[in-house]
């Protein structure tokens, strides 16, 4: 199987703001440098928590799960639920368990007192041609979500890739 290139792919997909908080005069969305950073962070720190998560071998499927948290002023995850399921319930527990040990994330000091809400869709790919298809598809659901109004639109969403077991 090839080895995914997480950073490639998810650089090209993840961390923009899900609403219009940061868009420049022509309408194109600015992530703040804090933001970056954070973003960076946070797909650093689920790579090594993925990596330590114990789910069958041979776990050859591909889906989304997406997961609300609150990242909070000490760069922990906290109030971390599932917003989406994948319809794996391996996959779904293991995207849930590595959120929840999320704590190296960074400051958020660019966000209010209650810490940074995130919508996190973290696509388990099986190839590089799953993995573009399934942020095609998590990049127009979370423009209907914001479209119909059902989603805060202080809430960072952040598409993240991690990288392939060997």
């Amino acid at each position: 199987m090839k080895k995914l290139v997480s950073v490639a792919i998810a650089c090209a997909v993840l961390g923009t703001p899900l609403s219009a908080q940061d868009i420049d005069r022509h309408g194109t969305i600015v992530v703040q440098p804090d933001q970056g950073r954070f973003v960076a962070n946070l797909g650093r720190e689920l790579d090594r928590q993925l990596y330590r998560i114990p789910y069958p071998a041979g776990f050859r499927q591909s889906g989304v799960v997406k997961v609300r948290f609150v990242a909070n002023g000490a760069g922990r995850a906290e109030r971390v639920d599932l917003f989406e399921r994948s319809g794996s319930h391996s996959m779904d527990r293991a995207a849930l368990r590595a959120v929840r040990r999320l704590d190296n994330l960074g400051s958020t000091e660019w966000s209010d007192e209650g810490g940074q809400d995130v919508l996190l869709s973290i696509i388990f790919a099986t190839n590089n041609r799953d993995a573009e298809r399934l942020a095609e598809r998590v990049a127009d659901e979370n423009a209907a979500l914001i479209a119909s109004g059902n989603l805060d639109p202080r809430m960072l969403a952040v598409t993240m890739v991690p990288a392939a077991r060997s």
